[in-house]
């Protein structure tokens, strides 16, 4: 019982750190704001927003600050979140007021139709922030994440709802994979591989797969997870990778990735492998060079103080709240 008390304390102790960290923050600053901004331009309206905002919704308040949601009253009408974590999903909702909000999956929400989620589709921005790796041990090699992913992409392309931005967040610890999901990415490498196309590029960054994913697993899964995503987009509308990143945690023994999807309207044919937007995506996804290194060195004093302000203004509306 000790035991299991302590690993929640430490887990706890983790997701805080995770959330409200500088790190995390520098991440939304750089990465998440310049699109949903853009985005937000671009509609000329306030975003309707889905989320896992965690324990404080740090990420609901930043955009809020930053004129991107609507709050009206005790409460953001346009966002809905979940969080499968009871003290989580219950600290999040005191804070939100009337926003509507389950504790429970994302997967579940999505997949099994709950009115929590598909009440306020379709959303402009989805913040699926995830705690763990996105091919954990318990589900099949590809998991219920991405059959969630896929079936939100077919409905955006029903209701003709463009562009929309997905923000992806997940660990990469190879432990914590699946091992036959890593079997299967890492034989899709080798199938582009053999494809004169790829051949030189791959050859460049991965000379051999297995010694690259066990020395590189973060990059592996910055390479593997766009394939993933462009995969899932093929028949339906485009995709375009706009962030990369990643950021060390608990001193580097495993990293936190990152990324920025924009989907917009289908204007061509479907793409297929020997067609050019096709070629170009996947060489794309193997430049390296365009991912971000979240680190210390990346935390200047705009990013400082707008932490600063951000906890400030959380810590505010729950003390309203006593």
């Amino acid at each position: 019982m000790a035991s299991d008390l302590r690993s929640a304390n430490r887990k706890s102790v983790e997701a805080y750190s995770e959330f409200g960290g500088l790190l995390k923050h520098a991440a939304r600053y750089l990465l998440w704001l310049p699109e949903v901004q853009s985005l937000r331009s671009s509609k000329r309206r306030f975003l309707k927003y889905f989320t896992l905002p965690g324990k404080w919704a740090w990420d609901i308040f930043f955009f809020e600050k930053n004129n991107i949601l609507e709050r009206r009253g005790r409460g953001f009408p346009d966002i809905r979140f979940c969080d499968n974590n009871l003290q989580s999903y219950v600290t999040a909702k005191r804070l939100l007021g009337n926003t509507i909000g389950k504790r429970g999956n994302f997967e579940d929400l999505v997949l099994n139709n709950r009115k929590e989620f598909w009440d306020g589709f379709p959303y402009d921005v989805y913040n699926l922030d995830f705690c763990g790796t996105c091919f954990p041990n318990e589900q099949p090699p590809f998991s219920d994440t991405f059959e969630a992913i896929t079936r939100i992409i077919e409905n955006h392309v029903t209701s003709n709802h463009f562009p929309f931005i997905l923000l992806l967040t997940m660990k990469a610890l190879a432990s914590e994979t699946k091992h036959e999901a890593k079997e299967e990415l890492k034989k899709n490498i080798e199938t582009n591989r053999r494809r004169d196309d790829f051949t030189e590029k791959i050859n460049a960054i991965i000379p051999d797969t297995d010694m690259f994913v066990s020395r590189n697993f973060a990059d592996f899964i910055i390479i593997s997870i766009p394939k993933i995503i462009c995969h899932l987009t093929e028949s339906h509308c485009d995709a375009e990778i706009r962030q990369r990143a990643k950021y060390p945690r608990r001193g580097a023994d495993y990293f936190i990735t990152k990324f920025v999807f924009k989907f917009k309207r289908r204007m061509r044919r479907r793409l297929t492998i020997d067609n050019p937007v096709y070629i170009n995506n996947v060489l794309q996804i193997f430049n390296l060079s365009n991912v971000k290194l979240i680190d210390t060195s990346c935390i200047n004093s705009e990013i400082t103080n707008s932490h600063r302000e951000l906890k400030e203004y959380v810590t505010s509306l729950d003390e309203a709240l006593v």
